[in-house]
């Protein structure tokens, strides 16, 4: 491996080169007039998000609640943890694992609540802040309304962390004006939330 490859996250594809002048673009599918061409920028140079195999980083594909919490324990550092996951469907050796249990450790992530975790489950538009959210130490919000076309979708538990999403500006509704709090979350809208949040 090259000195100025920066290797980190859940998989074995190298991030973006540091060289002279700037970031060179590791991934074939993400072209620089893309809306998302920034944020992606963004995660890659700083370690948060890499290809799903090498040339590729596959905006439209869905991400899953495992590589969320992933790309939050790298963040941190990958901190050692005491001890395996609670979940029941979080195998001890899994390459998520320890993220999981940091995750869970730190109040990060709560599960389901009948002891699962679903790691493999494409992550939502609400659960992909509530993460966010009480990564950031579930700061609360001025404002206690949601402007969007469909508020009235917003499930209980994450209220508190749309509207202070909302109010600081990491979310913004579709061009109809709706949030689909229940929608899933792509790779590209991921990078974006996560540009929006740390840039």
């Amino acid at each position: 491996m090259e000195e100025n490859t920066v290797l980190i996250l859940d998989s074995d594809v190298p991030l973006g080169f540091y060289v002279q002048g700037g970031w060179t673009n590791p991934f074939t599918d993400v072209p620089e007039s893309a809306w998302y061409y920034d944020a992606i920028r963004f995660v890659n140079e700083n370690g948060l998000m890499n290809g799903i195999d090498a040339g590729t980083f596959s905006p439209d594909a869905n991400l899953t609640r495992a590589m969320l919490t992933q790309i939050l324990y790298n963040k941190e550092g990958r901190p050692a943890v005491d001890s395996g996951s609670a979940f029941t469907d979080v195998a001890a050796g899994a390459w998520y694992c320890d993220a999981v249990a940091w995750a869970s450790a730190n109040g990060v992530v709560n599960g389901y609540g009948n002891g699962c975790f679903g790691p493999g489950d494409s992550i939502t538009r609400e659960q992909l802040i509530v993460m966010l959210w009480r990564y950031s130490g579930s700061p609360a919000a001025s404002v206690q309304t949601l402007s969007f076309s469909d508020s009235d979708q917003v499930s209980s538990y994450a209220l508190d962390a749309l509207r202070w999403a909302a109010e600081s500006g990491i979310i913004n509704g579709d061009n109809n004006g709706a949030l689909q709090p229940k929608g899933l979350s792509t790779r590209a809208q991921v990078a974006q939330v996560l540009y929006n949040l740390l840039g």
